[in-house]
């Protein structure tokens, strides 16, 4: 790295985190600005939110970065929240003036046009992180296409987004960036799991599903509702809690479904809560799950909720799909189902429930694989070296 003196600076371009379970890639932007940090990197965000009661520009320096934050009010049409495209744009120009970097998630037009041009204008090296699919779909993908052929980097959260953007997009410099996840946060707290079971009413002797995440569709939220019904009429002691929230209309209504299923009582509802707080309740919960079925955006993607269940050293049970394939060892550090199946769904979680010593020895392993995979350190190192490419460290 370069000496205090010559420290590197960069611009941050992405979506403000508004909780800990809501929109892709607010986790992710989060966790990257933190691994820069990490490697000496000055950071300036640049962000937005589509949750404010209003439209305003906040500015706001602590001790990690200086921030401005373009905040667009929840209920504005999709439309006109891409609006949001000028002032970023303004903002990003302005503060890259003295800044070595341009890094920009690569999930709405709102952050990485911006970033493209202010760098083609300031002759800047961009870097695109390329996590999802395109969130707007307002934009031609001609234009995404010659963004990402514009950026000088490209980091891919899975496997199948890298080959996207070597083959099919044809960028020349594209690196396999996963999800890294502060470890010392994502554990086991034994203190919280005894505060949030009693907050939550939990007994001592049930068995805790949990859940956090948006109520997406392709989450498949009612895959998990189905099979856990079937499984609470074998153990009565088994409950499940999902945390999170409707963000956009399409969502499953989580709640009228745990009505029409008549499992009120043995369902946790628990609303979004701050991503620093998501630790302590699944430290309350006994086996995590995400059902996600088999759709684009979940072949596409690389969910970062199931290296944060990993890293809390519990049973952790996700469909195949996607990067999560890439992420598990079936059997070895965390466990696999065929997505949208039930009745998989229901025997792996009923395994877990017969086997628990061996089921705990499995989630010891998923710490272990975070730990060596995923975790800020084992990121650090390789998001180094896909920034020697650039020669600029």
């Amino acid at each position: 790295m370069k000496n205090k003196a010559d420290k590197l600076k960069m611009v941050c371009i992405g979506q403000l985190l508004s909780d800990g379970t809501g929109i892709a890639g607010g986790a992710r932007f989060k966790n990257m600005m933190s691994i820069f940090e990490n490697i000496g990197i000055e950071i300036n965000l640049i962000s937005f939110s589509f949750f404010s009661d209003k439209f305003y520009i906040e500015h706001k320096k602590d001790e990690s970065f200086k921030t401005t934050v373009v905040h667009l009010p929840k209920n504005l049409p999709k439309y006109l929240k891409a609006l949001a495209i000028f002032p970023v744009f303004y903002y990003a120009f302005k503060e890259s003036k003295n800044s070595d970097f341009i890094f920009s998630d690569f999930i709405t037009e709102i952050s990485y046009i911006p970033a493209i041009i202010t760098g083609k204008i300031r002759n800047k090296p961009v870097i695109l992180d390329f996590i999802d699919t395109n969130f707007f779909k307002i934009i031609p993908d001609f234009i995404r296409k010659y963004s990402a052929r514009s950026a000088s980097m490209i980091f891919a959260i899975s496997y199948y987004l890298h080959d996207f953007a070597k083959y099919e997009y044809k960028c020349k410099n594209v690196s396999y960036i996963p999800n890294g996840i502060n470890t010392n946060s994502f554990k086991m707290d034994k203190i919280s799991r005894d505060k949030k079971r009693k907050e939550l009413h939990i007994r001592k002797n049930d068995i805790v599903i949990g859940y956090t995440g948006s109520f997406a569709y392709y989450e498949g939220i009612p895959i998990l509702l189905e099979a856990f019904k079937k499984l609470s009429e074998k153990y009565p002691s088994l409950k499940l809690a999902i945390m999170g929230k409707i963000y956009f209309s399409g969502d499953n209504d989580i709640e009228k479904l745990v009505k029409t299923m008549k499992l009120n009582d043995k369902i946790i509802l628990i609303p979004s809560k701050p991503y620093e707080e998501v630790p302590k309740y699944l430290s309350a919960f006994d086996i995590l799950c995400c059902s996600k079925i088999d759709c684009k955006i979940n072949r596409v993607a690389n969910p970062i909720k199931v290296v944060e269940y990993l890293s809390m050293e519990l049973p952790t049970v996700c469909s195949a799909v996607g990067g999560i394939i890439d992420t598990i060892d079936d059997g070895n550090d965390g466990f696999l189902v065929t997505p949208g199946d039930v009745k998989s769904l229901e025997k792996k979680i009923e395994w877990i429930i017969l086997n628990s010593d061996e089921a705990h020895k499995i989630a010891h392993n998923g710490r272990e694989t975070v730990l060596n995979k995923y975790s800020y350190g084992a990121i650090e190192n390789t998001v180094k070296e896909a920034l020697n490419k650039m020669k600029k460290i």
